[in-house]
Parts: C-alpha cells; sequence; structure tokens
C-alpha cells in the first residue's frame, strides 16, 4: 500500500517536472519563432515576475508539505484529483492548440494570427484557467492551506496584470482582430 508521504512527494515531482517540460516548450518556440518570424519579447520582466512567483509557489508548498501537510483523503482526493487532471488536460489542450505561438513570454510580431481553435473555442485563456485550479486545488490536495491562500491572491493578481498586457499586444499585432474574434466589443 502506496503511504500519504510518497502519494505527496509523487504528486509534488510530477507538477515540478511539468513546469520543467513546460520551460522546455517555451525554449522551443522561441527559438523556432525568433529563426522564422524574427519576434522580441515584449515586458521580459512581466515572464521573469511570473516565473519567480511560480518557483517561489513550488518551493512553499513543498516546505509546507513537509512541515505539516495532510494529505486529503476519500472522496475529497479522488474529487480533487480529478479537477486536477482536468486542468492538466486543458492547460495542454491550450498548449497544444497554440502550438509555436505558446509561450510564457509575451511577443511582438508583425500579423499575429489570433487562434480561436481548440479551449479557445469556449476561454480566451483556457491555460490560466488551469493555471489558476491548479494554485488552489493542488494545495489543497497536499494540505498546504496558507500556500493556498497566499499562492491563490499572488497569482490572481499577477495573471489579472498578464491577461491586460497579453490582450493589449495580442489585439495591436494581429491588426486589432483579436477581441472581435471573441465577440467582444472593444468601443
Amino acid at each position: 500500500m502506496l503511504t500519504d508521504t510518497f502519494i505527496s512527494y509523487a504528486v509534488f515531482f510530477f507538477y515540478l517536472g511539468e513546469r520543467g517540460i513546460e520551460l522546455l516548450v517555451n525554449k522551443m518556440n522561441f527559438e523556432y519563432l525568433v529563426s522564422k518570424f524574427f519576434i522580441v519579447k515584449r515586458y521580459p520582466q512581466e515572464s521573469l515576475q511570473m516565473k519567480l512567483f511560480h518557483a517561489c509557489w513550488f518551493l512553499s508548498l513543498f516546505c509546507e508539505m513537509n512541515l505539516h501537510g495532510k494529505l486529503l483523503g476519500g472522496a475529497a482526493f479522488v474529487l480533487t484529483a480529478l479537477v486536477l487532471i482536468m486542468a492538466q488536460l486543458l492547460r495542454w489542450s491550450a498548449i497544444l492548440s497554440l502550438g509555436y505561438y505558446w509561450s510564457v513570454d509575451i511577443y511582438e510580431m508583425k500579423n499575429h494570427p489570433v487562434v480561436t481553435k481548440g479551449p479557445y473555442r469556449y476561454f480566451r485563456h483556457p491555460n490560466y484557467l488551469a493555471v489558476m485550479a491548479e494554485f488552489f486545488f493542488l494545495p489543497l490536495l497536499l494540505g498546504c492551506p496558507y500556500t493556498l491562500v497566499a499562492g491563490t491572491i499572488g497569482n490572481t493578481l499577477i495573471l489579472h496584470r498578464r491577461i491586460n498586457l497579453e490582450e493589449a499586444a495580442l489585439d495591436e499585432q494581429s491588426g486589432h482582430h483579436y477581441h472581435g474574434s471573441f465577440g467582444v466589443k472593444t468601443s
């Protein structure tokens, strides 16, 4: 029988590894876009802030998990795990739908296409929805209430600013077609 400690570590390191894979995909996409479209990063401090916050969040989660974390049990564990699995499916569906255009950075690129396939048919920012779910439900699953509250509040503030910058850049670079692609009136 697996112990709660083993399951907690397995879940934690799965998510840490997944973040590492995201950073590798980001690097490959950046190199491709630079070689093909001569893009440049816009708001590099914003991406750095997000990366540092995520690193601190993982550190906080690991420390709290080791100090007093208690893995959820029974039906609560199953339901929380299902939400986290659905969030991962949403995240990777978003990443795959964007293809080479997916990034943790905001780029400057002429005639940036607006992607409205996959989960983007239903949500403007499906990856951020998945991240919000992760920031709430992963600490809940691992019994880390301080990381849950501080991480959720901090991530919400960072994403609010990030979404505003990203949408302004996308609207400008798509010839002001971004908001119109989602049925949003901009006047």
